[in-house]
């Protein structure tokens, strides 16, 4: 028996996402916010990294475990807006909301 040949092999991710997208219209809507999550997960460590702190150090000024600090760095959880106020605080940052149109 032949396995099928996967049909997304050989395309871009933009196409693979515009496919999807053409299936599921709220496809494209949780891609963007997966990336959102991630974006921040990364601008978060960076922060913390350019402020010398472990991700214990920054939990215990936030006033959290350092396990929270990781699900957030890695983007396996979204965290409250109280919690990033927490963190911009102990990171000496401050915290910007912004309302973007959606594409879709």
């Amino acid at each position: 028996m032949r396995k099928k040949k996967n049909p997304h092999i050989g395309s871009s991710l933009d196409d693979w996402i515009a496919e999807e997208t053409a299936r599921d219209p709220d496809f494209e809507r949780g891609v963007e916010e997966e990336y959102t999550r991630i974006r921040l997960a990364r601008e978060l460590r960076a922060l913390r990294e350019r402020k010398h702190l472990t991700q214990a150090q920054l939990a215990k000024k936030v006033g959290t475990l350092q396990p929270a600090i990781a699900r957030i760095e890695s983007g396996g959880m979204t965290p409250s807006l109280d919690v990033l106020k927490k963190v911009a605080r102990a990171l000496g940052a401050r915290l910007e909301v912004h309302f973007v149109p959606s594409r879709v």
